[in-house]
């Protein structure tokens, strides 16, 4: 798709271009009887195209279509005026006056519309694809001033009731970017780690339970995932015998390209259909790698009280240090909720500590001192443990960071699980108590359960809120400058509601303007608030630096309406676009029959967000929401439709946080 986008200051008119990629082509419309359109045909076979765009160390073929290259003369002929060829002089105004380049080098003294468009496409026309570069990233903060590209029940491979766990996720995910991942514990098939052991702890009886091993209400939901899973593989082997083939459920919408998102997804808005659940993940479920392996006395990792297949705790562990720093040195933080018993709690120590070794932070930094947050420059290729503080009394031996220091027990199991019932009966899970040999490992990052912004907890540096959508949500509107506060100092987490059992998102964007450093997302659905979370965290290695004043060093921004804020005028000319894809069945000959429509939207603060409500006597200024005509074919020309978008006076923008998409 070929398109402008121009702001609208005073003196002058902004026009900004980019181009998708896509091969040669000509237009059949234009015929080849009439003179024009064979000098066009001679000069498109004439054209120096840049066949090879050497980028991120690897090559692309760059190809334009006929109608993008007829915007791009036109605009070329716009820039010359009149002249043979287009100055350097003009060109460069060009390149950092509308396009935004800080220092456009040019060395020919004339541009011909074949060099100009060379030029233009490989030195500057790719940028907006380009990775931050690592060495100008700013990680002098503390960790807390930083966004984070963060997953929810990491290890689910599609919805949340019934999807297989499978460390290929952790894998997956952490490649693209995640620095934030979730591990849900819970105890192994052990004779001496039973759900019964948990709720005994937890209830601080004096009696010993029987060490046998037999079923119970705690662990029903662990019984149905293993016979679930053992129900799958038999049918999958009777199939392969009896050669019938396994039918796949695939999205039209899911490209498989490097840039896609991962295939094991369930988009947004689809019907949640649970009979299909068995067949869409079936090409996952085949690899050898994402079969779980269950040895008996380690912890699980699944999600409990579903039909989600479960993985063994050290396999995670294992795929978590192949990858962890492949892409990145930037630092991970594994978010645990756990419901292992102490027994299971001190097996898991053991395989962080056995696994991630020379990773893991196990002590304060050398250079940090007490009461300070870390700045991320000194976690490089470090591993964090969010999890809760141990209950006083449990054990005597080991003390707690000074930044973590020992206190009551938080009350809940994790953030994850507030907002929805443990059990169909409504009966609220057992407390799990963590050991002290698990609580130290949470040197920077300790959960908390949030009661108020006034409390004691929320005054310890390392402290995490998890706290659900809804819950936040209730909070901007009751609490909403505390809120903002709190999360200029302090870590907190959001996390999707408890009835996105389809793995749908929540919009991030609603989040980070809060403040909230931490959304975490289903990576498992590939939909329109995964789009945003792309376009945040794209080529910044999973931290981005949070704007002026919603750091905790801007003392002079203490109050929110102090954030700088900008108004925004914008324009999209959407010009032409080339091999849109067709929907799903729709065969190559048929093409000229697809009618491409393009849709915007414009994701900032809107006035309803502001200090929890609507401001009284104002009203929304703009329509956040536009598209195009309709246009022709799968190389449309927009030129001949309604093919501008107008988002006109938006008050209040922090450009940093705020989106078209």
């Amino acid at each position: 798709m070929c398109f402008t986008m121009r702001k609208r200051p005073t003196d002058a008119t902004p026009t900004r271009a980019a181009t998708l990629r896509r091969r040669l082509t000509l237009n059949s419309e234009l015929g080849t009887n009439s003179v024009k359109a064979l000098k066009r045909a001679i000069a498109l076979a004439t054209f120096v195209t840049p066949t090879a765009v050497h980028f991120q160390g690897g090559k692309k073929e760059v190809y334009l279509s006929a109608a993008i290259q007829r915007h791009f003369r036109k605009l070329y002929d716009s820039l010359r005026h009149g002249e043979p060829a287009l100055s350097r002089e003009a060109f460069k105004h060009f390149l950092e006056a509308y396009q935004g380049e800080k220092i456009a080098e040019l060395t020919e003294p004339k541009y011909k519309f074949e060099k100009f468009l060379e030029v233009w496409w490989l030195q500057f026309g790719l940028q907006a694809e380009m990775p931050a570069i690592f060495e100008h990233k700013d990680l002098s903060k503390p960790i807390s001033n930083y966004f984070i590209s963060s997953s929810h029940n990491t290890y689910l491979s599609g919805n949340q009731l019934s999807s297989r766990s499978t460390a290929d996720a952790y894998r997956r995910i952490l490649r693209k970017g995640c620095r934030c991942v979730e591990i849900d514990v819970w105890n192994g098939n052990s004779p001496s780690s039973t759900p019964e052991r948990a709720r005994d702890i937890s209830a601080r009886s004096g009696s010993r339970f029987d060490h046998a091993r037999h079923i119970s209400k705690g662990s029903l939901h662990t019984v149905a995932a293993q016979v679930k899973s053992a129900l799958e593989e038999k049918i999958d082997k009777t199939r392969h015998k009896l050669g019938v083939e396994k039918i796949h459920s695939h999205s039209p919408r899911c490209s498989k390209s490097e840039l896609s998102p991962p295939p094991f997804g369930r988009e947004f808005g689809a019907v949640f259909d649970p009979s299909s659940l068995a067949n869409e993940l079936y090409e996952e479920r085949s690899s050898s790698r994402s079969k779980p392996s269950l040895p008996p006395d380690e912890p699980w990792v699944m999600h409990g009280y579903t039909f989600t297949a479960p993985i063994g705790f050290r396999e995670v562990c294992k795929a978590i240090r192949e990858v962890a720093f492949e892409t990145t040195s930037l630092p991970i933080i594994i978010s645990l909720e756990v419901h292992a018993d102490q027994e299971q709690q001190g097996i898991m120590v053991q395989i962080m500590k056995e696994e991630w070794a020379g990773l893991l932070v196990e002590k304060p930094h050398e250079t940090c001192p007490n009461g300070r947050m870390p700045r991320l420059e000194e976690l490089l290729n470090k591993i964090l443990v969010k999890v809760k503080r141990a209950s006083p009394g449990l054990e005597t031996a080991g003390t707690m960071s000074t930044l973590s220091p020992n206190a009551t027990i938080d009350d809940d199991v994790s953030g994850s699980e507030d907002d929805r019932p443990s059990h169909p009966n409504g009966i609220k899970r057992p407390k799990v108590l963590i050991c002290e040999s698990l609580s130290s490992l949470a040197i920077y990052t300790h959960s908390e359960h949030f009661t108020d912004f006034e409390s004691p907890a929320a005054k310890i540096p390392s402290h995490i809120f998890s706290i659900s959508e809804n819950k936040i949500l209730e909070l901007v509107t009751s609490k909403h400058r505390e809120l903002f506060s709190h999360n200029r100092h302090f870590f907190m987490r959001a996390y999707p509601k408890g009835l996105r059992f389809d793995s749908s998102n929540l919009d991030p964007s609603q989040f980070w303007r809060k403040g909230v450093q931490m959304v975490a997302m289903n990576w498992q659905s590939w939909d329109d608030c995964m789009m945003l979370n792309e376009a945040m965290f794209s080529g910044e290695h999973g931290w981005v630096l949070k704007p002026p004043g919603y750091r905790s060093e801007d003392a002079s921004t203490a109050q929110e309406h102090k954030v700088p804020h900008s108004s925004l005028d914008l324009v999209i000319t959407v010009l032409a676009g080339q091999h849109i894809p067709l929907p799903e069945g729709v065969h190559s000959s048929n093409s000229r029959s697809l009618q491409p429509q393009v849709k915007c939207e414009l994701h900032v603060e809107k006035l309803e967000e502001r200090l929890g409500g609507l401001v009284e006597g104002c009203g929304r200024m703009c329509d956040y929401k536009q598209k195009t005509g309709i246009a022709k074919t799968d190389h449309p020309d927009f030129s001949a439709v309604k093919n501008e978008l107008h988002f006109l006076g938006i008050q209040r923008v922090v450009e940093q946080l705020s989106f078209i998409r």
